[in-house]
């Protein structure tokens, strides 16, 4: 048996439930971390989730266990969460719209 593919999904607001529930639907894929900078929702979501709680970005993106993660925070801090998974190799799947500018989008 091969090791799953391991997701982080970064941001925890509602869009992030279809995620969670899209990764546990595709054979091969785990859901390991949820990021988010506040804690509380961040632990609830991850407790819900049943995966692990993180709030430093860094963690996740330093994590060999993550091959791949969902950015679900709100339009216009996509380039913040992605641009450290793109930098560090890893698979970035974004919510819409990339970003809100050309210049986010450029970095």
């Amino acid at each position: 048996m091969t090791d799953p593919i391991g997701f982080a999904i970064i941001g925890t607001g509602m869009i992030a439930n279809f995620h969670a529930e899209a990764i546990r639907n595709v054979p091969g894929a785990k859901l390991v971390a949820a990021f988010s900078r506040n804690k509380e929702t961040c632990e609830a979501f991850a407790a819900q989730q049943n995966c692990r709680a993180v709030t430093s970005l860094d963690e996740l993106v330093n994590d060999p266990t993550i091959h791949a993660a969902c950015i679900t925070t709100p339009s216009g801090a996509h380039a913040d969460a992605a641009v450290p998974f793109l930098n560090a190799g890893k698979a970035v799947l974004c919510e819409k719209p990339l970003e809100v500018s050309l210049e986010a989008v450029d970095r």
